[in-house]
């Protein structure tokens, strides 16, 4: 099978495009509308799968559900500014007449791939946490006996979710070395 690898770095100039589309997102989400967004992202991703899309979006398309299934999961119960944010970026991948129209063959999903590569890369420690969290919550779920004693699965998921925030805070006050300067989204 025959291979083309494809890569390009986006400059300021084209970041600055994205963050601008992102803040017109942001200026029109409305919290009331939460659940018609995610539930367009969620009929997004149905359709973008049923189009048989190249690897590069498929792979995105699995970070995007990832980050949907955090919007529902009631029990991670995401901060406001966090879910504001996944919901300005659901409001631009669900829009079809964004910067590729999502009908042309090939192409209509580059641009969110790529706003959903932008997204997760913002939201790594958040995923991070998250994945983190689901994982804790399976295992809990499976133990009868607990070490923990008396506590409540609530009291031990919440105990969880504190610590997993405070790790969020503490890696995001602390920039990463492997690049001299990140782009940021919001």
């Amino acid at each position: 099978m025959a291979e083309l690898k494809i890569s390009f770095t986006l400059g300021e100039r084209d970041l600055r495009h994205f963050r601008r589309e992102l803040a017109r997102a942001m200026g029109s989400v409305d919290r009331a509308k939460a659940d018609q967004i995610t539930a367009a992202a969620v009929s997004l991703l149905a359709r973008a799968r049923a189009a048989d899309p190249p690897d590069y979006v498929r792979e995105r398309l699995d970070r995007l559900e990832r980050i949907v299934q955090m919007t529902y999961d009631a029990e991670w119960s995401l901060p406001i500014p966090v879910r504001t944010r996944i919901l300005a970026a659901l409001s631009y991948l669900t829009d079809p007449n964004d910067l590729i129209p999502d009908t042309v063959p090939g192409l209509g999903f580059l641009d969110d791939a790529i706003m959903i590569e932008l997204v997760s890369e913002q939201l790594r420690h958040e995923l991070d946490a998250y994945l983190d969290y689901c994982e804790f919550r399976r295992n809990d779920d499976l133990n009868v006996f607990h070490r923990q004693g008396q506590i409540s699965r609530d009291e031990r998921l919440a105990k969880k979710r504190a610590a997993l925030r405070a790790r969020i805070a503490a890696r995001e006050k602390v920039p990463p070395k492997r690049t001299p300067r990140r782009f940021s989204l919001w």
